[in-house]
């Protein structure tokens, strides 16, 4: 291409500036999210109860526990994002988070009497939750791996990874709007499976999706 014709080509408005990361992935992960709250409150519905379990310990626990998976998710995908540059402490954050509730699961399953400790981390939904969990990720997995895709990760199944748990913690939340189960051995194993599933989906497609 002759110098003149990469001048017009830039001072034409056919090359548009590109949106900074963080915005072009918060906005996806909005829309996702709000697509995500329709399905549950169409396919599943509120828990009536919601204003009793909202201060329940176990569901403030929960909470801040998916809040700490979606920091260290969103954290990632703002660096992954970008080219050249790796995880930095996102996967050391996902694995104390990690720990931390299946450490607070085991030692309320060895604190639970031998008879009841079956339906301590079975509860009432076990059939249920890790399939309602992946599904409600969905759209928002999609809507992040569409953002990514605009951009440059260069690590696509990492990249993929990382969006599956930050979708996977982002429904779990929300599907936790429905959920009555307040057992933490439930959450470290059910809410878990659901998780993982959605970070293995989501580095599945990110090796098609999001490689060069």
């Amino acid at each position: 291409m002759k110098t003149n014709d990469l001048i017009a080509l830039l001072a034409s408005d056919t090359l548009q500036p590109q949106k900074p990361v963080r915005q072009q992935l918060l906005r996806q992960l909005v829309l996702g999210a709000v697509v995500c709250g329709v399905l549950l409150f169409t396919l599943f519905g509120l828990n009536p109860q919601m204003d009793q379990m909202a201060v329940h310990p176990a569901f403030i626990t929960k909470m801040l526990w998916l809040t700490a998976l979606m920091g260290f998710s969103l954290y990632g995908l703002f660096r992954l994002a970008r080219p050249g540059v790796g995880a930095g402490h996102t996967l050391w954050g996902i694995g104390l988070a990690l720990l931390a509730m299946f450490s607070l699961g085991l030692l309320q399953l060895l604190q639970t009497d031998s008879g009841a400790q079956t339906a301590q981390w079975m509860g009432g939904s076990w059939q249920v939750c890790s399939v309602s969990i992946t599904a409600l990720s969905l759209p928002v997995l999609g809507a992040l791996l569409w953002a990514l895709r605009q951009l440059a990760p260069t690590r696509p199944v990492l990249t993929g990874a990382v969006a599956g748990v930050l979708a996977g913690s982002l429904a779990a939340s929300i599907y936790s709007l429905h959920c009555t189960e307040t057992s933490l051995t439930f959450f470290a194993v059910w809410y878990v499976a659901g998780m993982a599933l959605a970070t293995a989906l989501g580095a599945l497609l990110g090796t098609r999706w999001l490689r060069w």
